[in-house]
């Protein structure tokens, strides 16, 4: 547990930079003149992941039911394919970089997909349920830390490779260090990306040094067997938590494509900017991430969900009103959708190990991912589709809006309807959210009385 920890900061790390739905990404991309389609492409890497987790049970068939052995194989092969990225960039024309970044990007992603499902049955088999949802959460708050300082200093370092204006984040960090004219001058830029790139391929290779020194835990290989792929649906136990993953992703990814085009374009944000509202968010998924293990390990995941399912639509929902003279709302955003995301994150994980058998793990866990992959997928190319449909301003009576904001409304209204999926969920142990929230509520007024006793008259 200790050695998966520390390979959590790297993976992290590694992600954060070069991961799906990393602005550095999609920087890169519109540098080397990345159209709507291809940036389309790019952001499919996300529901792919998830996706391609159904192959797990193929890449453990193949690594003779070692699961250390079938993440060390797809993990390397992801991260050679990710050190082509940086290849391209120095030595290809901008249109052969950018071929070569969709389909290494993807092919990496497809790569690591596969070896996540083998990871998660992997490290259930390692942690001992009655403390999974603490070590998460432990496991989490070291790795977010690491991946927001890599991604603000790859940022950073960006924003400050070539000549820009003085204005924003980016331009006072340029005239603060006396940087008008960038690190390497005009194309600096383009040798920023290079090194980018190349660091966080190395770092994200040093992981397989972390994976080497973990336990093994082998499963009995069952490839692509029908019928056991077919085992999860059949099980009325999990069929409502394959409707529930299926729904929440496809609402968080309603849009999803829509987002970074907006603070890049309509809020005029740097890439600087962007990353210190990562930095709030990371930070709130850090400081929360332990509450919240330490709630799902007391009273269930279902009454902790509902909670974080409201606060994430009203995260989402914040988007609608926002402008560039009301952007400052984007940071208390960060706050708001770090404290949900680090909960559900800690919540979707320990939801699936709870209900799947420990016989037949690898496969219900292959087919999860797989079933809230493509939810994720549909709904990130039928958005972006629905989305074409409208002009960029839409009139509604006397108010204009940007299309953008009709998807982010969307999003925000299916967030909260995923609330009803979760009644038919059946969690044994797991209380009432109403009973939840009177506990909490009397733990919280017990530690006001401790922390601030009233005088005795």
């Amino acid at each position: 547990m200790r050695v998966s920890t520390v390979e959590g900061v790297f993976s992290q790390a590694f992600f954060s930079v070069a991961g799906a739905g990393s602005v550095l990404v999609t920087a890169l991309a519109l540098s080397l003149g990345a159209t709507s389609s291809t940036l389309g492409l790019i952001f499919a890497a996300g529901p792919l992941y998830l996706g391609a987790q159904i192959l797990g049970p193929l890449l453990l068939s193949a690594a003779g039911g070692s699961r250390k052995k079938g993440v060390i194989a797809a993990v390397a092969v992801a991260q050679g394919v990710i050190f082509l990225v940086p290849l391209a960039i120095a030595f290809f024309s901008p249109s052969a970089a950018l071929a070569t970044l969709v389909v290494c990007f993807l092919g990496a992603h497809l790569c690591y997909g596969a070896a996540a499902s083998v990871w998660t049955s992997w490290i259930g088999a390692i942690v001992p349920r009655r403390i999974r949802g603490r070590f998460f959460g432990r496991r989490l708050q070291p790795a977010i830390v690491a991946g927001l300082v890599a991604a603000l200093a790859a940022s950073i370092l960006k924003d400050l490779s070539a000549p820009g204006n003085t204005a924003g984040l980016a331009g006072f960090l340029r005239k603060t260090l006396g940087l008008s004219r960038g690190i390497w001058g005009p194309g600096g830029e383009h040798t920023a990306f290079i090194i980018i790139f190349a660091a966080a391929a190395a770092v994200g290779a040093v992981t397989l040094i972390f994976f080497k020194a973990m336990s093994d835990r082998p499963a009995r290989p069952q490839g692509f067997n029908v019928a056991v792929l077919g085992e999860p649906f059949r099980d009325a136990g999990f069929r409502p938590l394959l409707f529930l993953g299926g729904a929440w992703f496809f609402a968080i990814n309603f849009g999803l494509a829509c987002w970074q085009p907006f603070l890049l374009k309509d809020l005029g944000l740097s890439l600087t900017a962007i990353q210190i509202h990562n930095v709030i968010l990371t930070a709130s998924m850090a400081v929360t991430a332990v509450f919240w293990g330490k709630l799902v390990d007391r009273f269930g995941n279902r009454p902790v969900f509902h909670a974080l399912a409201v606060c994430s639509a009203v995260s989402a929902f914040v988007y609608v009103f926002m402008t560039r003279d009301r952007y400052w709302w984007f940071w208390l955003e960060g706050a708001t959708s770090g404290a949900a995301a680090g909960g559900i994150e800690v919540i979707i994980t320990n939801f699936m190990l709870s209900l799947s058998p420990e016989a037949n793990r690898d496969a219900y866990v292959a087919v999860f991912f797989a079933v809230i992959g493509a939810c994720g997928l549909v709904s990130n190319l039928a958005s972006s589709q629905v989305i074409g449909l409208f002009p960029s301003v839409v009139v509604l009576g006397p108010v204009s809006i940007l299309s953008l904001k009709l998807a982010f409304g969307a999003s925000a209204l299916l967030r909260a309807l995923v609330q009803f999926p979760m009644y038919r969920v059946r969690e044994p142990g797991a209380v009432g959210f109403r009973r939840m929230m009177r506990s909490v509520t009397a733990d919280a007024r017990l530690w006001l009385q401790r922390r601030f006793p009233q005088p005795v008259e």
